[in-house]
């Protein structure tokens, strides 16, 4: 992303773009519009600040983060930003998971949930698949629920980078990494503890 001032004469913040937005004067959109222009640029700051805080080595704080930029670009319309803060996700587990350190098993035993549309995702598939009535999944709080988690979150945004033909690279980029997690990392996450590493 780019920050961008476009409307230095009113003093307001710089948006934050990528080469797919068009850059516009929010003193030439309409109250509502401008609303909800307001609305995305929180949820993409939310985002970028957990992409900081992941790469700062908390990706305890940037979990909580990259859940809050997803609902908010979602409620925004918003599918890039949106799919981004879903693969944020799926990484903040994934580092939870192989670090450990201070206050994450502690942390990952009593809060580790899937969030909720993520877990009527995952029902649904199931139910799709094999034809029988979804069962919800549980959780044991162990590492080994993590590998469905973030299967399930990379298959949402798959299928939105999927709808949006300028998502294509997106859409490849996180299909490479979803391939490379099934190869290096599933197994040893089905079969470990939180923290625990191999």
């Amino acid at each position: 992303g780019k920050l961008i001032n476009t409307n230095k004469k009113h003093g307001s913040a710089p948006q934050l773009l990528t080469p797919l937005d068009d850059v516009w004067d929010p003193s030439e959109l309409s109250p509502r519009d401008a609303e909800a222009m307001k609305k995305r640029d929180v949820g993409r700051r939310e985002k970028l600040a957990a992409d900081l805080s992941l790469l700062a080595g908390s990706p305890i704080d940037a979990y909580e983060r990259y859940t809050r930029a997803a609902e908010l670009t979602k409620e925004a319309h918003d599918p890039l930003w949106y799919t981004a803060s879903l693969q944020g996700c799926a990484a903040a587990f994934c580092a939870m998971a192989e670090c450990g350190g201070h206050c994450v098993d502690e942390y990952l035993n009593n809060n580790f949930q899937f969030p909720e549309d993520i877990m009527a995702l995952a029902c649904e598939e199931k139910d799709v698949s094999g034809g029988r009535k979804p069962t919800p999944l549980v959780i044991d709080k162990s590492k080994t629920t993590l590998p469905a988690a973030v299967f399930a979150l990379c298959e949402e945004a798959l299928s939105i980078t999927n709808r949006h033909p300028k998502l294509a690279a997106f859409h490849a980029e996180l299909l490479l990494k979803l391939a490379w997690y099934t190869a290096e990392m599933e197994a040893s996450h089905l079969r470990c503890l939180w923290g625990q590493g191999e």
